[in-house]
């Protein structure tokens, strides 16, 4: 029996317009109403992440920038994994060399960047909020750094030179989608921060849905009772899920809550 799902966001529940559809909305308001527990799972920082789940009346726990922070339904932090300060500064500074478009996010659920960049526009779209510093490397802001989004391709470059140069760093990096490079302290996953949730709510992962579509929900849809990937999911992805739904433009996740929980 399912007590709880676990859905990320963009690419998932939202479509490629970065909007919930009316049909995935009226699933996720009825698995609430039956006292099934809707639980975001998003790499978007804590802010965007809060004007969701009210906007669909959740109150539960809510899991932002990949795993790193979990709010409660007050955007309170339940609980957060910081890099080291002096990490994020070089990574600033190898970004700024490179020419990457870099933003960083922190505890108030912002984004922050220093240089202009085409980048920024994407970020934007999918409904963040972003706001020019003058210097990312300050420490009022390297201080609580939570998650780097930074402007990269597969198989760019850039991704091998930061693995390399902070190998012994403790973060994590990995693509986030197919144009952005995503950056945490190492035991950042979405599954780490689900389990501390499930453990305050007294639910066991074998009781869990969890739909995704990225490289940054394969650790959550592989541990859990049923693990869903979108139709428009990166090929890793659908190959650890237990079930394809149709993609993101076409209410998977309304689907999925059909066949699974009240099929």
């Amino acid at each position: 029996m399912i007590k709880l799902i676990a859905v990320d966001l963009d690419g998932t529940l939202f479509n490629s317009e970065s909007k919930i559809s009316s049909k995935n909305k009226t699933a996720l308001e009825k698995c609430k109403n039956d006292g099934i527990k809707v639980v975001i799972a998003s790499a978007k920082p804590s802010l965007s992440v809060s004007r969701i789940f009210a906007d669909l009346g959740l109150d539960t726990h809510q899991i932002t920038y990949s795993g790193a922070l979990v709010i409660d339904k007050n955007m309170k932090p339940v609980f957060e994994l910081r890099m080291e300060p002096e990490v994020c500064r070089g990574i600033v500074l190898a970004g700024r060399i490179w020419k990457k478009g870099i933003t960083l996010g922190l505890d108030d659920g912002m984004l922050y960047y220093e240089k202009e960049h085409p980048y920024n526009k994407i970020v934007i779209e999918t409904g963040d909020v972003i706001k020019k510093v003058k210097d990312l490397t300050a420490e009022n802001i390297c201080s609580r750094g939570l998650m780097f989004s930074i402007s990269a391709y597969e198989n760019d470059s850039f991704e091998d030179f930061l693995k390399e140069k902070f190998k012994d760093s403790r973060i994590k990096i990995m693509m986030g989608s197919p144009f952005s490079l995503i950056i945490n302290h190492a035991d950042t996953s979405k599954i780490f921060a689900l389990k501390k949730i499930l453990e305050i709510y007294n639910i066991s992962p074998d009781d869990v849905m969890a739909i995704g579509d990225s490289y940054t929900d394969i650790s959550m849809i592989s541990e859990v009772g049923i693990g869903v990937a979108m139709g428009n999911a990166v090929p890793e992805l659908k190959e650890a899920a237990d079930f394809i739904v149709p993609d993101n433009d076409s209410d998977g996740v309304a689907t999925a809550i059909e066949k699974f929980i009240y099929g």
